[in-house]
């Protein structure tokens, strides 16, 4: 677990405040050069309440919030079934309309 505001920034241990994370992400989260750092998505975004990752800037210069899908098997799973259905739906034909 991390904490996406640091305690020692404040944070509080609860679960608004708590996400995921593998050893060396976690690892590579710290406020020094290169560090990454977690903000919570704002209400208005696509991803409202689930935790950005913003990499260093050497990484992306916008540091731009991103979902780390990584850690949330089941949505890429669901997005991948959903375009296997897709690809596979047979094709209407022009013909064969009612």
């Amino acid at each position: 677990m991390h904490h996406i505001t640091e305690w020692a920034h404040g944070g509080g241990t609860d679960i608004g405040n708590l996400t995921l994370a593998c050893d060396a992400c976690h690892a590579m989260i710290h406020d020094g050069p290169g560090g990454w750092k977690t903000v919570v998505m704002p209400p208005n975004s696509e991803h409202a309440g689930r935790t950005g990752w913003i990499a260093p800037a050497y990484i992306d210069p916008s540091r731009t919030p991103q979902v780390n899908d990584h850690h949330h098997a089941g949505e890429l799973m669901a997005a991948k079934l959903a375009q296997i259905r897709e690809r596979t739906r047979p094709p209407v034909r022009w013909w064969s309309r009612p």
